[in-house]
């Protein structure tokens, strides 16, 4: 099930008819209404000049943005759940008819606030010599009356970002963008920041340089243009959603490949070799069986949809991984079928895996930190579930796995249930987290505090996150393993040259179930 903040479709493609009359909402408001029959509404947007529109959205379960012909623009919720909350911040075509679909569950609902706003790009226009000789050659040339035609076909025919040596364990590489007016930023940066890109003179080339360690992989998108956007810093911060998009020059691309340009991510992969390619996520699952489940929670008061994945075999799998946010992992990044090639190929031991979902942000962001309601809906409810549905879970080869928010809740859950789950594989978690008002680190000190239970720890973080509280999640992955450590518990850390990326954790969820496994180096 995808997210308004999830990979999406592709592009531009013909739609069926809207619905008979679409309404002309106000620039700055509150719509809502009931879905008829047929499960859809529509918004004739005015035609602006340069400008932003942020809504919040209820009872929506996918929403598109169409042009005066009626085909996609931009899909900004596909598939959400019918109770959720979806807040958008995006841009409408410059003076260009548009139109806002919304799709619902018939008979239900539907509500927004939106403020549709004109505006002008944040200024930040900065120069300074580039550092890459490529460029550092670009720039002679220009100064002697050139131009930048042959810099730019050079560009398309390898792809960028532009990759160069620098010594023997790093590469110098360069983000490029052609032609914004007044600003470009990078979204995923080696620095783990919204850095902007400079201007080369007063060329069309936007560039910025970073030297970084010749295993990195990491995802990353680029916003031109982004609007200066009333509000707090937070508030501006997020505007770099309005305009990030796909890197155009960059063929790479790891996830939804279907997705609009706005919804996918490029990919910068200097890895050697991956076991978690777009190669290995595109082939059919061939030797095991994906099923979907719905599956209400009494405790947390909600359904969600959870997959399951059991591969095919005459004895049935003895290891279980149960994945958060899982239908970002499956349904974009299909790592079930990455998983479903590598346990035919021995690389893998046959394995379960358990797709949960996380429904929206909101309930995501209340659910995941720790929250003694969400570990007893795993320890109580999940679980005997799973029993019932034939699923292996021996303590010791059952694996609590996630990322970011997902990372934290394994510990915790782990933590919670040390009799249900043995195992614990973190990804970039948000060990810095704690309840208001407390310092950053709350469930390191609650694992200081607390007996020593047998779980096995397999700790990751990348290393350009080093922002945010505490230090940002690598540091505060640091604390936490080294108090693990000094508490008696199996633990070990992986540095990945990364930042908070499913490229990078889908890769190291297979390393992860190699090493609890007892494969690694086979």
């Amino acid at each position: 099930m995808k997210r308004a903040w999830s990979g999406l479709l592709l592009g531009i493609s013909t739609l069926p008819a809207l619905a008979a009359t679409c309404e002309h909402p106000s620039i700055k408001g509150e719509q809502q209404g009931k879905f008829d029959a047929s499960g859809e509404v529509c918004f004739i947007l005015p035609a602006l000049g340069e400008n932003y529109v942020s809504a919040t959205l209820h009872g929506v379960t996918d929403a598109r943005l169409l042009d005066g012909k009626n085909r996609r623009i931009r899909t900004l919720i596909e598939n959400g759940p019918a109770d959720g909350e979806h807040s958008l911040l995006f841009a409408l075509p410059v003076q260009q008819n548009t139109s806002l679909v919304l799709h619902g569950e018939a008979g239900k609902p539907w509500r927004f606030q939106w403020r549709m706003k004109e505006t002008a790009p944040l200024p930040r226009t900065q120069m300074i010599e580039p550092e890459s000789p490529t460029l550092q050659k670009l720039a002679k040339t220009i100064a002697a009356g050139g131009n930048t035609d042959a810099f730019w076909q050079a560009q398309i025919r390898q792809g960028t970002p532009m990759v160069e040596p620098f010594d023997a364990s790093h590469k110098r590489i360069t983000f490029l963008w052609r032609g914004a007016r007044d600003n470009v930023f990078i979204l995923g940066s080696p620095a783990g920041d919204h850095d902007p890109l400079f201007r080369l003179g007063k060329t069309d080339v936007w560039f910025r340089s970073y030297v970084v360690p010749a295993d990195t992989l990491m995802q990353y998108k680029l916003a031109p243009d982004v609007p200066r956007i009333e509000g707090s810093a937070r508030d501006q911060r997020r505007a770099i959603l309005v305009s990030a998009q796909a890197d155009p020059l960059n063929p790479q691309t790891f996830g939804d490949q279907k997705a609009d340009r706005w919804n996918r991510y490029s990919l910068l992969d200097l890895s050697p070799v991956r076991y978690c390619s777009a190669a290995a996520a595109a082939q059919p699952l061939a030797h095991g069986s994906l099923t979907r489940h719905a599956f209400t929670s009494k405790i947390l008061g909600n359904g969600r949809e959870v997959m399951i994945y059991q591969p095919r075999g005459t004895q049935p799998a003895r290891w279980t991984l149960i994945l958060f946010d899982g239908q970002i992992y499956q349904d974009e990044y299909h790592f079930a079928n990455v998983l479903d090639g590598l346990i035919a190929r021995h690389h893998v031991p046959p394995v379960n895996v358990v797709f949960i979902d996380s429904l929206d942000h909101a309930r995501r962001g209340k659910e995941l930190p720790p929250n003694p309601d969400y570990a007893d809906f795993m320890g109580q409810e999940l679980m005997p579930w799973l029993r019932g549905q034939g699923i292996a879970m021996q303590r010791q080869k059952t694996v609590l796995a996630g990322s970011s928010y997902g990372g934290i809740a394994s510990s915790w859950v782990a933590l919670r249930y040390p009799q249900l789950f043995g195992n614990v594989l973190s990804l970039s978690g948000s060990y810095w987290w704690a309840p208001k008002g407390e310092a950053p680190g709350w469930l390191t000190r609650q694992y200081a505090q607390s007996p020593q239970y047998p779980i096995h720890f397999w700790l990751q973080a990348g290393r350009f996150e080093t922002t945010g509280p505490g230090g940002g999640i690598y540091r505060n992955t640091e604390a936490f393993e080294q108090v693990l450590r000094e508490k008696g518990y199996r633990v070990s850390f992986h540095p990945w040259s990364s930042g908070h990326d499913y490229a990078a954790w889908c890769e190291a969820l297979i390393h992860g179930m190699r090493d609890f496994s007892g494969l690694r180096g086979q």
